[in-house]
C-alpha cells in the first residue's frame, strides 16, 4: 500500500464523520440553547470541534485521493473540480464554526459565561456548512455512482 493509497481511503472514511456530526452539533447547540443545558452546549460545542478537526483531515487528503484514484480509473474533471470547490467552501465554513466552538469551550473551562455573539455564531455558520456539506457529499457521491445523476 502507498502513500497516495493510504491518503485516498483515509479521504473516503473520515469525509463522513463532519457530515453525521455536524447536523448532530447544531441539534445539541439548540436543543442546549432552549433548554438552558451547559452539558447539550458543551458536547455540541465539542462536536463541533471535531467537526472542524475532521473536516480539516478530509480536505487535506482530497488531493492526494483524487490523483490517487485518477490513475486507476478516468474521471470527469469538471465533477472533481465542483467536488473539490465545494470541499473548500464547507472545510471553510466548519473550521471558522469550530474555533467559535472552541472559544465557547475555553470560556466553559474558566467558568466564564461565552459571548452570546458565538453561539449565534457558531450556529449559523453550522448551518451553512451543514447545507454546504450535503452539495459537497451530493458532488462526492457522482464521482462514485455517476449514474445517480439528476
Amino acid at each position: 500500500m502507498d502513500a497516495g493509497q493510504i491518503q485516498a481511503w483515509l479521504h473516503v472514511a473520515v469525509v463522513h464523520v463532519p457530515v453525521i456530526l455536524a447536523p448532530v452539533s447544531l441539534y445539541l447547540l439548540i436543543r442546549g440553547k432552549r433548554t438552558d443545558s451547559r452539558e447539550f452546549l458543551r458536547l455540541g460545542h465539542t462536536l463541533s470541534v471535531l467537526v472542524a478537526l475532521t473536516s480539516a483531515v478530509a480536505y487535506f487528503t482530497g488531493p492526494t485521493t483524487v490523483e490517487w484514484w485518477q490513475s486507476l480509473v478516468e474521471w470527469d474533471s469538471g465533477a472533481i473540480e465542483d467536488h473539490g470547490l465545494w470541499g473548500r467552501i464547507s472545510f471553510t465554513i466548519l473550521a471558522l464554526a469550530g474555533v467559535g466552538s472552541v472559544i465557547s469551550v475555553l470560556a466553559e473551562i474558566q467558568e466564564e459565561k461565552p459571548h452570546p455573539w458565538i453561539f449565534h455564531g457558531v450556529v449559523w455558520l453550522l448551518t451553512a456548512g451543514v447545507l454546504s456539506l450535503i452539495w459537497t457529499s451530493h458532488l462526492g457521491g457522482l464521482l462514485r455512482r455517476p449514474e445517480l445523476a439528476f
